[in-house]
């Protein structure tokens, strides 16, 4: 419906905004994570999981809109874990829309990269921690208190 344009276009705005938020809090969480500093890092894992759950809530109420009268239910984009299932089910005939639309997929191939990244960050913090986890029961045995010293020298004579 017409109606809905310019609901579907400030809810695509919205959405933009929080995805552009959303890939500056996963470079923040990148920058603490390689710092080790944990707590900043997991400031940053729980506002990404805000702001994910945002997302999805804009998709919900995007997917709720009818778009295209001609199209009925149809209309409704899917949306899924990457974004909308079916871009083509959106209204394409306002040049906002379409801009909008355009912008998205810019930013999902950044946040695409900005994710890949950060697995393979987490990656290397696997093997790491399983060298260092080897390294550390390889060698526990001789991590033990070591003997007290006395203040001579025992000499011992076998019998």
């Amino acid at each position: 419906m017409k109606s809905d344009y310019p609901k579907i276009l400030d809810l695509l705005n919205r959405r933009l905004e929080l995805v552009r938020e959303l890939i500056a809090v996963g470079d923040r969480w990148r920058r603490a994570f390689i710092g080790l500093r944990l707590d900043q890092s997991e400031r940053c894992a729980v506002e990404e999981e805000r702001l994910a759950a945002q997302i999805c809530a804009l998709d919900m109420e995007i997917a709720t809109l009818e778009v295209e009268p001609s199209l009925g239910k149809q209309a409704n984009p899917i949306p899924t874990e990457a974004g909308f299932g079916e871009p083509t089910a959106i209204d394409h005939s306002g040049p906002e829309i379409r801009e909008a639309l355009e912008r998205m997929s810019a930013l999902q191939m950044e946040l695409k990269q900005s994710n890949e990244i950060r697995k393979s960050i987490l990656k290397r913090s696997k093997i790491t921690i399983g060298a260092l986890r080897n390294l550390f029961n390889s060698h526990s045995a001789t991590y033990a208190a070591p003997a007290e010293h006395s203040t001579g020298t025992i000499y011992e004579e076998l019998v």
